[in-house]
């Protein structure tokens, strides 16, 4: 079994369970969301079905593009060869058997908290992997490290998640989902397009002078984890600080990284464009942290879905596409799919936040998500089954 070259490059089995989770992870929640808003029938659930939603996005969908990018990346800045087959298909094997385990705990609750175990397991085993690949390089390893500790909050936050579903411990709940996050997935998509989107972009235009300040790499990951710190702590009297340099940061990086040339460049315009939501999205935090020390509730789920749908949904097409393409010897430049359900993916951000006014609207944004990522992968999952055509390995 091992043999078939689904096995042969990490980003094949990492990408292939992301894109089952993006399917089955939002057709759970559109059905959830049917019985809400339109009286289709819905089993019970053992868990708050906000909490179901919650833990499947931060951890059950992203994560597995996290890895499947830093496996295939991540050596490549050290200076080092491939990673072998030990090193990334255990980790696979252990974290879909966990989230195969989750989903039984919908039928049966105890195997939700040990499947979620598991998954931390094949999780560690894979930030172990990527560890072992920045041993005794002389690059640079910033990027890598930072990537490193937040796999490692991450991994906190998962089993924070089993701990909640066990006890059913709603501050542990919080616990788990602030820090998988802020701590883990707004840290690494940023830490990502800091390091790779001027060398993707001067790699396509010219001329190009790369911009990639080490003071806003450092700035932004210290406001994202004081911004983590002051939701576990439940506080929103300062939440707007880190909220407004996060969003200082990612505006002035957006205006520096030349987005007005990367549109001549869909592949590459793709990451500007989603680069956008990073502002968006804090910019709207901070106002609703303004005026929630003000004693004024606005916004509700607006900039969390601004940020989860529109940031990091966006960067997850345009990046996993680009690896998916460039590793499995097919020309990126001539794929015009991307661009297009890129496209339709912001229409689904757009109803999504609607829908922070008008609830229904909800269900119609989880269908569209599933027709998006459903043409997604029907376009792009059987590349991780098929040889390359190039004939190259990987």
């Amino acid at each position: 079994m091992f043999r078939h070259v689904f096995f042969s490059a990490p980003h094949r089995l990492m990408f292939a369970g992301g894109a089952f989770q993006l399917l089955a992870a939002m057709a759970l929640w559109a059905w959830i969301l049917g019985g809400r808003y339109f009286a289709l029938p819905v089993a019970d659930l053992p868990w708050p079905p906000a909490w179901i939603h919650a833990g499947l996005m931060v951890f059950g969908i992203f994560p597995w593009f996290i890895f499947g990018f830093l496996m295939t990346a991540l050596p490549k800045w050290m200076g080092a060869g491939p990673l072998s087959f030990r090193r990334y298909v255990p980790p696979f094997l252990s974290m879909a058997a966990g989230w195969g385990l989750y989903y039984g705990g919908l039928v049966l609750p105890p195997l939700g908290p040990a499947g979620l175990v598991l998954v931390a397991v094949g999780w560690l085993w894979g930030v172990h992997s990527l560890g072992r690949a920045c041993q005794g390089s002389v690059n640079d390893r910033r990027h890598a490290f930072a990537a490193l500790v937040a796999l490692g909050v991450g991994a906190f936050g998962v089993l924070a998640y089993a701990w909640a579903l066990a006890a059913m411990d709603a501050a542990w709940f919080r616990v788990a989902v602030e820090s998988g996050l802020w701590g883990c997935l707004a840290p690494i998509f940023f830490i990502v397009l800091h390091r790779m989107l001027p060398f993707f972009t001067g790699a396509a235009i010219r001329p190009y002078q790369p911009y990639q300040p080490q003071w806003a790499l450092w700035l932004m990951l210290a406001a994202l984890a004081g911004r983590g710190l002051l939701a576990i702590a439940g506080t929103s009297a300062w939440r707007w600080l880190p909220d407004a340099v996060a969003a200082g940061i990612a505006w002035h990086l957006s205006g520096r990284w030349g987005l007005k040339a990367a549109l001549k460049v869909p592949m590459v315009a793709m990451l500007h464009l989603g680069g956008l939501w990073l502002g968006a999205a804090m910019t709207l935090f901070a106002l609703q942290s303004i005026l929630a020390a003000l004693g004024l509730a606005w916004g509700g789920l607006l900039p969390l879905h601004a940020l989860g749908v529109g940031f990091f949904a966006s960067i997850l097409i345009g990046m996993s596409t680009r690896v998916t393409l460039g590793h499995s010897g097919r020309p990126i430049g001539e794929d015009r799919w991307a661009w297009r359900l890129f496209l339709a993916l912001q229409g689904v951000v757009a109803l999504r936040l609607a829908g922070e006014f008008a609830g229904a609207l909800n269900f119609f944004a989880a269908l569209a998500w599933l027709a998006v990522f459903g043409l997604w992968a029907s376009r792009y999952f059987p590349m991780y089954l098929q040889p390359r055509p190039d004939g190259q390995p990987g």
